[in-house]
């Protein structure tokens, strides 16, 4: 096959009660090249998750990546990486892509949909790791995410979750995330706002990482429409418009840093 490079977005799950379900591509690419580097592109080692990707899938040469999605923030680092292998891998065998089997075998690897969806198709996607139903992102909504020091295990940080929830936490988890949805597709920003919340796994992570909930906080207090604890974090993303992204940038904690970022309208592509 001849030199490719395959770009994949970055991505942040688990938007408000859309737990496993729900989250937006960002334009904060992971570049993947095969058999030849592409300008700051280096050699991967073969335990890198694209690279394990790409050889389960058979594919076979050398591999080279360029990336600024940080690893175990809860940015999608390794579902970006092993959309990007399993695609690369694909290109090479047969010259095309296939979406339904891409996010099938992706999420399969990294153990749920969420994140690959988001980075497969672009923009804001709610999945059932099956069917995916892609929404277009309100046009005037960034995101900001507030990266801390410290990484999290999404595998340990799972071991934490609990095994089963009251039937009043389910049935609101279920009508928040019902009217996000509806809410997104609507550009209907005060109901974004209203149903950015979790309770099924937030309360639990975020008991662990006290900073990330005070970042959450700042950022409702000075203007977001919705902020969430990026996967299973430390990272929080919050949904702004552009007259609120300084305002919430500044009061962010000093513990971290933070990013203004486009949501990725296109999810992979191959150049």
């Amino acid at each position: 096959m001849p030199w490719v490079r395959v770009t994949v977005p970055a991505s942040s799950a688990n938007i408000g009660p859309g737990f496993d379900c729900l989250a937006v591509a960002l334009d904060l690419p992971f570049h993947l090249d095969v058999e030849e580097p592409f300008g700051a592109a280096t050699e991967l080692d073969e335990q890198h998750p694209a690279a394990t990707a790409f050889r389960a899938a058979g594919g076979s040469g050398p591999l080279f990546s360029e990336t600024s999605i940080p690893p175990g923030k809860g940015l999608g680092f390794s579902g970006s990486a092993r959309v990007a292998g399993l695609a690369a891998a694909s290109l090479q065998q047969s010259g095309a892509i296939r979406f339904p089997d891409l996010l099938s075998q992706s999420g399969k690897l990294e153990g749920h949909f969420d994140n690959v969806a988001a980075s497969i198709y672009g923009s804001i996607t709610a999945t059932t790791g099956t069917s995916v139903v892609r929404l277009l992102c309100p046009p005037t909504l960034d995101v900001v995410v507030w990266i801390p020091e410290g990484k999290t295990s999404t595998n340990a940080s799972r071991t934490r979750l609990p095994s089963s929830v009251s039937f009043e936490t389910a049935s609101q988890a279920l009508a928040r995330s019902t009217v996000l949805a509806a809410a997104i597709a609507s550009c209907d920003l005060a109901a974004i706002r209203e149903c950015c919340v979790d309770d099924l796994h937030q309360p639990t992570r975020l008991a662990a990482q006290p900073d990330s909930a005070l970042a959450i906080q700042a950022a409702l207090d000075n203007g977001a429409w919705g902020a969430w604890l990026s996967g299973s974090g430390p990272t929080i993303a919050a949904f702004v418009e552009d007259d609120a992204a300084d305002a919430v940038r500044a009061a962010l904690p000093s513990s971290g840093h933070s990013k203004l970022l486009k949501v990725a309208q296109c999810g992979i592509a191959v150049s």
